[in-house]
């Protein structure tokens, strides 16, 4: 068996290839394309297992390996210290430990979702970047009419009186130009966001776990959808509360001796996932009076209603995670 590490970059791969006993067989730099890739690997034969960095860049070598069928590690660098603590770092070393990682197991292996959830991820990560983009460019009208002294009376300024009056709204010459600039800008965004919001609408309809999940109140077919490429495949989680932390929504336990200090909450995390469970959490509190809405009241009264949220949002990752395991709808006071 030969194991291959592969330090990945924007145009090129550094890839060193050992056998068995941790002998360095190859070392050798290559573009980063089919072609390059291909003759590296299969000057070995097809005893191969290769590992590369979870970095950013690493999906199209992945698959590129996942085509040519090679066993493949996605690499947690994170986790794997060997590599992440060298304090001599350089590209054939990264190779060199990342292979070695691989040969004796103590590899810190990061999760690699299904092509079909890959998809997905692309799809809903895109509209989390459209509406955030959206919410940037509100964010600067704002600050023109902040600047110029200009208040208005519209609970939504950019419905379609608020955009009426911001088109009209007396302004500086170079203020005025801005504005209408970002108008444009803000319209070209919201068509993209409705038309890309159909799509994700039909993916969710023919997605069995997404429709599941639309049986809770509060979660729509895009937030639905979200969850689901977030989380991936829900059986590489082994309890709901490993769910919840890798959603961030538990805090940090620090015990020595017989104390116990449980933190903050956990900062490494999949901060998209946590970021839409929160979202739909403060719509279902307010129209649903579940076993949810219940523990956020309680919650709330002790503790505030930040905290209360993380909560909410924490047992309606719970409840996700039976409803995935178990394929059954949501039970408003199950």
């Amino acid at each position: 068996m030969i194991y291959i590490g592969m330090d990945i970059h924007k145009y090129f791969i550094q890839g060193v290839a050992i056998d068995e006993r941790g002998r360095k067989v190859e070392e050798l730099k290559f573009k980063n394309e089919l072609e390059e890739i291909e003759r590296f690997v299969r000057r070995f034969g097809f005893e191969v297992k290769v590992a590369i960095e979870g970095t950013f860049g690493w999906q199209h070598v992945y698959e590129i390996l996942e085509y040519l069928k090679v066993e493949t590690k996605l690499v947690n660098v994170r986790r794997t210290k060997v590599i992440a603590e060298s304090k001599i770092k350089t590209d054939k070393l990264d190779a060199l430990s990342i292979a070695q990682c691989l040969r004796t197991g103590f590899i810190a292996e990061a999760y690699a979702p299904k092509p079909e959830i890959r998809k997905i991820r692309d799809i809903v990560r895109h509209m989390l970047s459209l509406k955030r983009e959206v919410k940037r460019i509100k964010n600067k009208i704002h600050s023109i009419l902040l600047k110029n002294g200009i208040k208005h009376g519209f609970t939504d300024l950019f419905g379609k009186a608020g955009t009426e009056f911001l088109k009209k709204v007396k302004l500086r010459e170079q203020d005025r130009y801005r504005l209408d600039s970002y108008l444009r800008i803000l319209n070209s965004l919201n068509k993209e966001v409705n038309e890309t919001a159909e799509r994700i609408n039909k993916i969710s309809k023919a997605d069995k776990q997404a429709m599941l999940l639309t049986t809770i109140p509060g979660i729509s077919y895009y937030s639905a959808l979200l969850i689901i490429a977030e989380i991936g495949d829900i059986n590489r989680f082994k309890s709901a509360e490993k769910l919840c932390s890798y959603a961030g929504l538990v805090p940090r336990v620090i015990q020595s001796g017989n104390h116990v200090h449980h933190g903050k909450l956990i900062k490494e995390c999949d901060q998209n996932l946590k970021w839409i469970l929160t979202q739909c959490a403060h719509v279902h509190v307010r129209c649903c009076n579940s076993k949810i809405t219940k523990h956020y009241r309680k919650v709330g009264k002790k503790r505030g209603n930040n905290k209360a949220i993380i909560a909410a949002a924490r047992e309606l990752l719970v409840s996700i995670y039976y409803m995935l395991t178990r394929k059954e709808p949501f039970k408003i006071n199950g």
